[in-house]
């Protein structure tokens, strides 16, 4: 039946009388026994024993071409032959068996053989057999040096070393062979060959397979699968841990390392792919992977409609996919490395990395909140100032009428007032501005930088990962005309919604051109400082405003992209803003009621962000910070 009329009945009937009842005709199958023998009105489409008997007979027998099937329509015709076949199965009972692949094989008894004392077990009766009905006979035993060569590449993947073949050349005891066997099975090389085929049956890879190909790191679930082979694990065991470990009660760190066979899919993170397109994809490798590697099955024709062949319909097979719907992924994933979710746990390596790192972080952070009592003084006038902020100032954009760079760069006013720089981008730069006053006294001056799409990371910044460092800034003031007097003015304090821990915005104004304001862990968002001089400037009407931004750091092309400047009147130009809930709750709340961890917060930000004479210990903490994030 498998061999001559089941393919005679799928290519020809079963795209109307099959298992997909979209497409089926007459609610036939033919498929299953059950329908095609039914009583269908007094008529049978198969009679076994019965040819004559049979519908399918008549229908595939018929003069009339209305009559015959299949339909001319469909451009098939059953050969001679094939209408003899399908006779012959009928008059000889019409018995239907399983596909092949899903018959339970049945355990047979040794055959009989010709030569009795050769065998040495129940598998050499069956290829003896064979060989005696083909007239031939089996060959010598392979030599010594041949046997161990071929079981040492089949256990381990590798040739035996000399000393191990002059080991079992020597060795003439009746248990060699089994010694070597033992040998070999208790070596880590036996695990790494046995899993081989299992990693590439699991789709293993060090790289993600779109895109750039960027890596991943799946090499625990590499190594765990290499040590379930070395430590003979059971295989519902092998099973249930990586189609399910981390579901298991009280699930243990390896077992979660395992489930990590449904973590090997592709993953792409391609600009302009569409997120839920490649989510639905990793569910679906998911699923036929699990059917092709413990079903032995692919399952994946179900995932457009029911096939004729497999048990799969296609609503089970998304019944399935469902249970593989549940990881809280991204279809867009993997830039940095392994795709969330993952494991991260440490090698001794890495352990000892990251515990140099720790103490080194906290050696820094001792130092950094050691007692200061002049610190301390400095952190209270800080704190008077946000504190005394009574409503938010109104700001008047300055409109650029004149733009200068002295390192090159381009400038370029914008429609909102802002200016973006483009260009060269040379290692250091003084930008010069020259504006009309728009207000006859000005209390504080505000320098907004602003992300764009054609800065690197959006900017702000012209650096690499677009950050900058303002160095210094000037503010000058005269009216126009020949002869003016151009009168500095001061700068007092300054103040910003953020500051890069190390590069706090008062070392704008300390008149050191090697520190400066800095943002690098919040790029890409729009920053604001705020610059208040020590009096307030009287402008007259015809007053010209001139403003100097120094990027003179030892962080080349720290320069900044885009950004805009405002003045303000108010008698109180400092703005809370950007301090987050957690941190002005603690600034408005009265001193002598803080919790500790108030108090700390505050003192943290303080002196990682604001304060200059900590900022030479505090520019530590980034960089290792950083490096403790990576390794983590």
């Amino acid at each position: 039946f498998n061999r001559d009329i089941f393919p005679v009945l799928s290519n020809n009937c079963f795209q109307c009388h099959g298992p997909d009842k979209t497409t089926r005709m007459a609610d036939l199958r033919l498929d299953v026994p059950e329908v095609a023998l039914a009583d269908r009105g007094g008529r049978f489409a198969v009679v076994p024993g019965r040819p004559e008997r049979s519908e399918l007979v008549r229908r595939i027998t018929a003069a009339d071409p209305a009559e015959r099937m299949p339909p001319e329509k469909t451009g098939k015709r059953l050969t001679a032959r094939q209408i003899s076949l399908l006779k012959q199965w009928i008059a000889e009972g019409a018995a239907w068996e399983k596909h092949w692949a899903f018959v339970p094989p049945k355990r047979s008894s040794p055959p009989s053989v010709s030569a009795g004392g050769w065998p040495r077990n129940g598998i050499d009766h069956f290829i003896l057999a064979r060989l005696d009905s083909e007239g031939m006979k089996p060959s010598p035993e392979a030599d010594r040096v041949s046997l161990i060569r071929r079981v040492t590449l089949d256990l381990t993947g590798l040739p035996p070393t000399p000393a191990e073949v002059d080991a079992f050349l020597a060795d003439a005891s009746a248990v060699a062979y089994e010694r070597v066997l033992d040998r070999l099975l208790a070596s880590p090389r036996y695990g790494e060959r046995m899993a081989l085929d299992w990693l590439d049956a699991a789709r293993f890879a060090d790289t993600h397979g779109y895109h750039i190909d960027a890596g991943r790191d799946m090499t625990r679930w590499r190594d765990w699968v290499i040590g379930a082979f070395n430590r003979n694990l059971p295989f519902d065991r092998f099973t249930i841990e990586q189609l399910a470990g981390d579901l298991l009660e009280n699930a243990t760190l390896e077992a979660k390392i395992a489930s990590g066979f449904n973590r090997n899919h592709m993953i792409n993170f391609e600009g302009g792919a569409i997120a839920e397109e490649y989510q639905t994809a990793y569910v679906l490798d998911r699923v036929n992977t699990t059917g092709a590697v413990w079903l032995g099955l692919t399952v994946g024709c179900a995932q457009c409609h029911n096939h004729k062949f497999d048990p799969v319909t296609q609503k089970e097979y998304y019944q399935l996919y469902a249970i593989f719907n549940t990881i809280p992924e991204k279809g867009l994933d993997g830039r940095a490395g392994n795709a969330a979710p993952f494991l991260s746990f440490p090698t001794r390596e890495q352990e000892e990395a990251r515990a140099k790192l720790k103490a080194a972080i906290e050696s820094v952070e001792r130092r950094l909140h050691a007692p200061m009592p002049d610190l301390e003084a400095d952190q209270a006038r800080w704190e008077s100032t946000l504190r005394a902020t009574k409503r938010e100032a109104v700001w008047k954009p300055l409109d650029p009428k004149e733009l200068r760079a002295s390192g090159g760069s381009s400038l370029m006013r914008k429609p909102d007032l802002s200016i973006l720089a483009g260009g060269p981008n040379p290692d250091t730069e003084s930008y010069t501005i020259t504006a009309d006053a728009p207000l006859p006294r000005i209390t504080a001056l505000r320098l907004e930088v602003l992300p764009d799409e054609s800065l690197n990371s959006r900017g702000p910044g012209r650096a690499e990962n677009g950050d900058f460092v303002l160095t210094d800034l000037d503010v000058r003031c005269g009216e126009t005309g020949k002869g003016a007097v151009v009168r500095s003015w001061p700068i007092k304090t300054a103040t910003a919604d953020y500051s890069q821990p190390g590069f706090p915005v008062l070392m704008a104004i300390d008149r050191v051109q090697k520190t400066g304001w800095g943002i690098e862990a919040r790029v890409g968002e729009r920053h604001f400082a705020i610059f208040e001089g020590d009096a307030p400037l009287e402008t007259p009407p015809s007053a010209r405003l001139t403003i100097r931004l120094d990027f003179r750091s030892d962080l080349p092309r720290h320069l900044l992209g885009r950004f805009r400047l405002s003045v303000t009147d108010s008698e109180s130009p400092h703005s809370r803003d950007g301090l987050g809930s957690t941190l002005e709750k603690a600034l408005l709340g009265e001193p002598g009621t803080r919790s500790p961890a108030e108090k700390r917060l505050l003192q943290t930000y303080f002196r990682e962000s604001v304060s200059p004479a900590t900022a030479a210990v505090a520019r530590e903490l980034p960089g290792l910070r950083a490096s403790l994030a990576e390794l983590e």
